[in-house]
């Protein structure tokens, strides 16, 4: 009998699950989860996940991990200062019998699609179009959390051996535009280049935001949740730099879905969404999200969901069983 271990590399938090049986996922509930900040404190964790299981048949190791390929052994994580070099080599060597290693938004991406499958109750899924989720189409996802990510879903159709195909993308890193409030300025100014789609949405981007609008408080910025949470108590400023934060993410969605032309759907996802989906105006982002003089009538056709349930760690699992029994 085959046993998974399925891990979520998040920027400070690892959230780890382990089974044997591909249809009954054991990390909806209670998974393990840990602060770790290091691929020394990550190999430790696994090291001692690994001792725990007692199997007479192979023990593998799927991992969504926020760390590009530099090559086929190595992966660097992007949210690690020190110690962030990663090789599938020494997870082997930990005991596993295999060990597969995913983008995070790749891993996101399959769990996606597992989402989408096992019927989510309206509390899991918020649709800003008021219509259910397509039975067909590309989907886009969309993730702002300590970066943004971003991914595509294929959809291959119906007779194809697999359904849906997963597209990984690094849109996010493409100058921004939009706006013409000047605030757009006010980051490049405090970032001293062009900035980025990531730099306005993500934790640093919500910070910038927020002192964009006032920089004489730059050297005393507040961190992106204390923004956060300001905003849910009616501080303006801090609804403001929100407001700003999903303008941003809608119309980097925009580029997204009108790249993969998804018409099953945009979906936003992640710590994040779920943390401000009180905050979230669908009004607001939709009309950010259709405004195009070309295409409106297209981005009109594409619905938006909120997924306020983990997929990342369900993603790992997902992908850590195909092509399995």
């Amino acid at each position: 009998m085959d046993t998974l271990v399925a891990v979520d590399v998040g920027a400070s938090r690892t959230r780890v699950c382990v089974g044997t049986d591909p249809q009954e996922f054991p990390g909806r509930e209670q998974p393990l989860i840990r602060d770790i900040r290091s691929v020394s404190a990550l190999r430790r964790l696994l090291a001692d996940v690994r001792a725990g299981i007692d199997s007479g048949g192979p023990v593998r190791l799927c991992a969504g991990v926020a760390a590009p390929p530099a090559d086929d052994d190595t992966r660097l994580m992007t949210n690690w200062s020190e110690d962030r070099v990663l090789r599938l080599s020494e997870l082997e060597a930990l005991g596993f019998d295999e060990v597969r290693v995913l983008n995070d938004l790749e891993a996101s991406a399959h769990g996606l699609v597992a989402f989408l499958d096992s019927s989510p109750s309206p509390e899991e899924l918020v649709s800003f179009s008021d219509v259910p989720v397509p039975a067909s189409g590309n989907r886009a996802l969309v993730i702002p959390g300590s970066g943004l990510g971003s991914a595509g879903v294929i959809d291959l159709g119906r007779d194809a051996p697999k359904r849906w195909h997963v597209v990984s993308s690094e849109v996010g890193h493409v100058p921004a535009s939009g706006t013409g409030k000047g605030i757009l300025t006010a980051v490049q100014r405090r970032k001293g280049s062009t900035p980025s789609w990531e730099d306005c949405v993500s934790g640093p981007g919500l910070e910038a935001l927020w002192v964009a609008m006032e920089p004489a408080h730059e050297d005393d910025p507040l961190s992106a949740p204390e923004i956060a949470y300001r905003a849910s108590l009616g501080d303006q400023r801090c609804q403001q730099a929100l407001h700003y934060y999903y303008y941003f993410a809608a119309r980097f969605s925009q580029l997204l879905t009108l790249s993969y032309l998804s018409f099953g759907g945009l979906y936003l996802a992640g710590g994040s969404t779920r943390s401000n989906a009180p905050l979230i105006s669908g009004a607001e982002f939709l009309t950010a999200f259709r405004d195009n003089d070309r295409m409106s009538e297209v981005l009109e056709r594409i619905p938006v969901f909120l997924v306020l349930a983990e997929i990342t760690l369900l993603g790992a699992w997902t992908a850590g069983w195909a092509d399995r029994p």
